[in-house]
């Protein structure tokens, strides 16, 4: 077997950066032929907080200046997982490194942060990948598969949501994400990047929108068990209608105080010839209906994906699925381009294109009427 230099990395930021450790730490038994990978440091906002992400991932060691991290010759590799605020300083600046880099959702705060970003890896001839993580579901992947045959025909309407119970408590403080110049907004940046990245990587891109946003708890306590109460800047639910070339429309919607909900994503797509629906919480079967059965036959057929990686070594594809399987599976795909030289997909490219939806999507609430997507302002060439 050939020798493989090491993927060294150096991540930045401990809150998802715990899962994206995890996932790291553990790609290599999931698949054959990858770099190991070693943990050499972190970079997060606090001594305690680097000390405690040494301790619990086992990074070599800590620092709380990113910029150290980055000028680091031993680290060949980038992880960023902070506040979407700090997305486009650190993105610029690892940029401009020779170091692979992997990236949270969204790409930036705004449209602007975004376009300013692929505008420089484009004169530098560098990329990036996005963790969009729920497409590295076998069930996605398969449905996927299904509209790239027409297995559905020509697409009518979908419906893509993700629900969550998380802020129920108006005593939960929101903490950065109360703020609206350092979240770009609440589940519209939290959530539906998610569910945008899936629209336009399972159908396409939308050509107009319509959406409402609520902020519906509109104060909150500043920190844990504090009295002191901050106002909430950024919406608690969002519903869009989103139109497609070709005449598709249909609807993304996400909540972040739905009763009963825990990571609640459900997935509907309807075409001529027939219909898919998957969610997050029945994550091991996609559901299909086939159009072309006569009427008695009609209705949904129940078709197991588990964990069908067709590449992974273990555990097997008869072996229920997880969400952390999803972290793993990326990052297997991440490490595999970095090594062959391949274009990343998700790249910087798809994250402008989300983002142009987020900012279609927050015009339309401001308007309050439909907006079409706009030319203006779009990068022209390919990421490498």
């Amino acid at each position: 077997m050939a020798h493989l230099d090491p993927i060294r990395v150096g991540l930045i930021g401990y809150g998802v950066g715990k899962v994206y450790a995890a996932a790291l730490r553990n790609v290599e038994m999931y698949y054959a032929g990858l770099p190991p990978v070693e943990l050499v440091a972190v970079a997060t906002s606090g001594e305690a907080s680097g000390k405690l992400a040494a301790e619990q991932s086992g990074f070599e060691r800590y620092t709380t200046d990113y910029r150290e991290l980055l000028a680091s010759d031993d680290i060949n590799t980038v992880v960023i997982a902070t506040p979407h605020y700090l997305h486009r300083d650190m993105l610029v600046a690892a940029l401009s490194t020779d170091k692979a880099i992997y990236t949270d959702k969204p790409l930036a705060n705004n449209l602007a942060e975004a376009q300013e970003i692929v505008a420089l890896a484009l004169t530098k001839g560098r990329d990036a990948q996005l963790s969009f993580t729920l497409r590295y579901c076998p069930a996605v992947q398969y449905a996927r598969q299904l509209l790239q045959d027409k297995r559905l025909g020509k697409i009518y309407s979908f419906r893509l949501a993700y629900y969550r119970s998380s802020y129920r408590n108006p005593e939960k403080p929101l903490r950065w994400k109360a703020d609206m110049a350092k979240s770009g907004g609440g589940v519209l940046s939290d959530l539906v990047p998610h569910l945008a990245d899936l629209l336009l990587w399972l159908i396409g891109m939308p050509e107009q929108v319509a959406a409402q946003t609520r902020i519906f708890i509109q104060e909150r306590a500043a920190t844990k068990g504090s009295s002191e109460k901050i106002r909430v800047e950024t919406d608690d639910h969002v519903i869009i209608q989103a139109a497609l070339p070709g005449g598709p429309i249909g609807t993304i919607e996400a909540g972040r105080l739905i009763a009963g909900a825990i990571s609640n994503v459900a997935v509907e797509i309807y075409g001529s010839k027939g219909s898919l629906r998957w969610n997050l919480m029945d994550p091991n079967y996609l559901y299909v209906a086939d159009g072309s059965r006569t009427e008695s036959e009609q209705g949904w057929q129940q078709i197991p994906t588990v964990q069908n990686y067709p590449n992974a070594i273990i555990p097997g594809a008869d072996v229920p699925v997880g969400g952390m399987r999803f972290y793993i599976a990326a990052f297997a795909d991440f490490l595999k381009k970095t090594l062959e030289k391949q274009p990343y997909d998700p790249g910087l490219e798809q994250g402008l294109r989300v983002q142009e939806v987020l900012e279609m999507a927050s015009e339309a609430d401001r308007a309050g009427t439909w907006i079409a997507r706009s030319t203006k302002g779009n990068i022209d060439g390919n990421i490498t």
